[in-house]
Order: structure tokens, then C-alpha cells, then sequence
């Protein structure tokens, strides 16, 4: 089944050919002159969604970017505790036993989305993993190869040159919490319908911190991809970054898409966890 769904894209301009796209997601200093947070413009367009839940079998992490996998749910929004005790240990463990060359599973991040969130507050705190962030409705890539590096550099200063060696992607592991989605669901991109030109790197500002990804401009040859009325027992696992040479598809583009919908859907509540896997099996050093 094949829908229409609107997405936003970054539009390109010359401004990017002498100052790198960026957004600054904390506060601007008082004797700033720049009083800029982002320069970006985006271009929304209407884009075909196909509901891939019957051919999930075809579509894999290397030939595609992305895949799906089952995973049981929450009955209901789980604690801070729930997540990290019992759910990223389910993560770890269905990755290491779902994919292949699959050694170690670093679990660096976690995040809460809501469509319709109680509070919002004008600068996200990113340090609290609770906080409920609004869907994403950019096509994106949440990392670039930097930004990997840097992290593997962060988090394991004292192995990192060994750790380097070997294969490493950055993947994601997406799923709603307690109902199917009825708004705003995610969808993913064919990895291999996105040329390297379509990518923008974009410079992310936080507080401390400087971090890149990939914003990136439509294109007609993009193939969109997610699972209608997705369910909490299933999880849609996508990649964004993949060291090994000569993989068909080493990414896979990602945005929450907006459609429309009727006046009683229920609101979105998921999360999503996001990983290294590394092709080698070690212990992560102490205090990771």
C-alpha cells in the first residue's frame, strides 16, 4: 500500500559554499553580533510512503539501510528504571542475535517523543533522557562519520585506535510505546536511492558540544519506506553510518511524516535507542 505523506527537505543555497549549514540548540552569548541560531531554510514536499510490514524479509540492513524486527512492548509509558534495566538490555541482546557481525553493542543514547507532550519548553535539555521530544519531520541522518568518531574517541579513550580497526555502524532502533501509531509515524529512505550529493553536513550546537549530521534535499528517486499503524511489538532498526567498504546501502535517510489523520487519532509516544555495533567482542572500559 502506497500513500502520500509530506516531508521536510533542506533547500540548497549558496550560502552553504562559504559557510557551513548549522543549529545552535543552546544560548547565544551576550556580545554575540550573530544572533543567528540556524541558517537553515527547508523545503517541504509531498512524497509516496509504502507500507513495507508484507515484504519485511526483503528489506535489510545492507541491501536497504533499514529493516524490521519484533520486540515485545510496554503496556504502559515505562519509568526511567524500566528502560534502563529491562528494555536497552533487550535492545543489546535483539541486535546481537538479529544481525550479523555483531561482536559488542554500546548503547550511548536514548531518547522519549511525543506528538501532543504535556510541557515543552523553549530550549530542550537534551541531558534528561525523559523529556519528551516532538516528532522530527526532517529528513535526516542523526550522525555523521565525525561525530562517530569523535564518540568512539569520548567513550573509549583508552582502546579507540583497536576499536577503529574494525567494522562499525551507528544504528538506530525506533518503536511506539503502549498503541500503533495513528499520527505521525517514521518512515525511512531506501539508503540506495539517495546519492552522496543529496547530503548536506550540518554542524549541531549544544551546550559543551559540537556535533555533525546530515540534513538532505529532495530528490524524485528517493524511495520512502515505514509501517502503517505501526505496533509497540515492533521495532523498525535503521542505519546511519557503516565503515565497511562496497555495502550497497551504509545509511538509511529517516523522518517522522505527516499525514493526515482523523480528529480522534491518538497521540504518538515512542522511543528510540541508539547504538554502536562493532564487529569485535570487549568489555566496555570502566565507567562507560
Amino acid at each position: 500500500m502506497t500513500e502520500s505523506a509530506f516531508v521536510r527537505f533542506l533547500q540548497w543555497s549558496s550560502l552553504y559554499e562559504k559557510e557551513r549549514p548549522f543549529q545552535i540548540f543552546t544560548e547565544l552569548l551576550p556580545e554575540s553580533q550573530d544572533r543567528r541560531t540556524t541558517n537553515l531554510v527547508w523545503d517541504e514536499r509531498r512524497i509516496r510512503v509504502t507500507d513495507f510490514r508484507a515484504h519485511t524479509d526483503k528489506f535489510q540492513l545492507d541491501t536497504h539501510g533499514f529493516t524490521a524486527r519484533h520486540l515485545p512492548g510496554f503496556r504502559e509509558l515505562p519509568d526511567r528504571d524500566a528502560i534502563t534495566r529491562e528494555y536497552l538490555p533487550a535492545v543489546q541482546e535483539m541486535l546481537k542475535s538479529e544481525l550479523e557481525d555483531v561482536g559488542t553493542v554500546f548503547v550511548f543514547d536514548w531518547r522519549i517523543r511525543s506528538s501532543r507532550p504535556e510541557a515543552t519548553e523553549e530550549r530542550i535539555n537534551f541531558s534528561d533522557q525523559t523529556q519528551p521530544l516532538l516528532p522530527s519531520n526532517y529528513a535526516h541522518i542523526d550522525a555523521g562519520p565525525i561525530s562517530i568518531v569523535q564518540r568512539i574517541e569520548n567513550s573509549f579513550p583508552a582502546t579507540a585506535t583497536n576499536i577503529l580497526r574494525q567494522r562499525i555502524r551507528a544504528i538506530n532502533v525506533w518503536k511506539p510505546l503502549c498503541n500503533p501509531v495513528e499520527e505521525w509515524p517514521l518512515a525511512v529512505c531506501d539508503g540506495t536511492t539517495v546519492k552522496p550529493d543529496d547530503l548536506v553536513e550540518t554542524d549541531s550546537v549544544r551546550q559543551g558540544s559540537v556535533s555533525t549530521n546530515y540534513y538532505v534535499k529532495y530528490a524524485p528517486e528517493q524511495m520512502w519506506y515505514y509501517l502503517k499503524h505501526q505496533s509497540p511489538e515492533e521495532v523498525l532498526i535503521f542505519k546511519h553510518f557503516d565503515s565497511e567498504p562496497g555495502i550497497p546501502a551504509p545509511y538509511a535517510l529517516h523522518a517522522s511524516i505527516r499525514q493526515d489523520v482523523p480528529a480522534d487519532a491518538k497521540p504518538r509516544q515512542s522511543i528510540e535507542v541508539r547504538t554502536l555495533v562493532f564487529s569485535e567482542t570487549f568489555v566496555p572500559e570502566e565507567g562507560v
